[in-house]
């Protein structure tokens, strides 16, 4: 989570497209922000629009493809999509999954797991788990072709970032300050809505879609992981900080690929 919240200010940027921005500086590394104060209703708002930046990045995705199927076999191009996926977003989510994997191994012990959440260096638990994430997603999109693979690639950021959402509500931001704050505690009714408008947009996607059965398989399956993961935080640490946050994305994103490529 790359942005924080501000406290509110005289000029403090509202609405929008401010919004949109933010949660596309949250999520990519796109230079799309820029230095004027967002107010603490824009920075909690934003985050409704996670699911549409996902979009925006399988769409981009997908273009890259099709290009790419002129020049490079299918497994390339899937090993070419994963690094791009990685780039575009800074890798940010891969560091959560890292930070999450290694926080795992001190077991029960609260204190030490949120140290190492904290701690920026990576262990054998965090490297392994990258491994695992990039070779599965990999593997998954290269058994894909034709219209399923681009459906795929559509719908793992999407959902992915949706759920990134839905896994902290209703759970304290286990940091003092920054911008999870907002995404866990600052959801007014208007922020709901606009996040169950874009749920119902999700779903007639996917009934509409021409691989309806697999993609509302997929939706569903990843809405049990993303309520799993919610209550495993609930009894581990009890919160949920912007590692724990994009280690869920991460894990929802292989399972949405392996569920297209089943």
């Amino acid at each position: 989570m790359k942005a924080e919240a501000s406290s509110p200010q005289p000029g403090a940027r509202n609405g929008f497209l401010t919004e949109l921005r933010l949660a596309a500086s949250f999520l990519t590394i796109l230079p799309v922000i820029d230095d004027r104060p967002a107010s603490d209703e824009a920075v909690a708002a934003s985050f409704a629009w996670f699911p549409v930046i996902g979009f925006a990045i399988g769409v981009a995705l997908t273009a890259e493809d099709w290009l790419l199927a002129h020049v490079f076999a299918q497994v390339l191009r899937s090993v070419m999509i994963v690094a791009s996926l990685v780039v575009v977003t800074g890798g940010i989510h891969l560091d959560g999954l890292a930070d999450s994997a290694d926080a795992l191994g001190a077991g029960r012990n609260r204190d030490r797991a949120l140290e190492i959440l904290r701690d920026s260096r990576i262990g054998a638990f965090g490297a392994t788990a990258i491994f695992f994430d990039l070779t599965l997603k990999i593997l998954a999109l290269a058994t894909l072709a034709g219209g399923r693979r681009y459906g795929a690639l559509i719908i793992a950021p999407t959902l992915a970032r949706f759920d990134m959402v839905m896994v902290g509500l209703g759970l304290p931001y286990l940091r003092d300050s920054g911008a999870g704050t907002a995404l866990v505690g600052g959801h007014s009714i208007g922020v709901r809505r606009k996040i169950a408008v874009i749920l119902l947009l999700i779903v007639c996607g996917m009934i509409l879609s021409p691989f309806r059965t697999v993609a509302v398989l997929a939706f569903s399956i990843a809405q049990i992981v993303a309520f799993t993961i919610h209550l495993c935080y609930r009894a581990w640490l009890g919160g949920v900080t912007g590692d724990l946050i994009g280690a869920c994305g991460e894990i929802v994103e292989i399972v949405v690929l392996l569920m297209m490529s089943a």
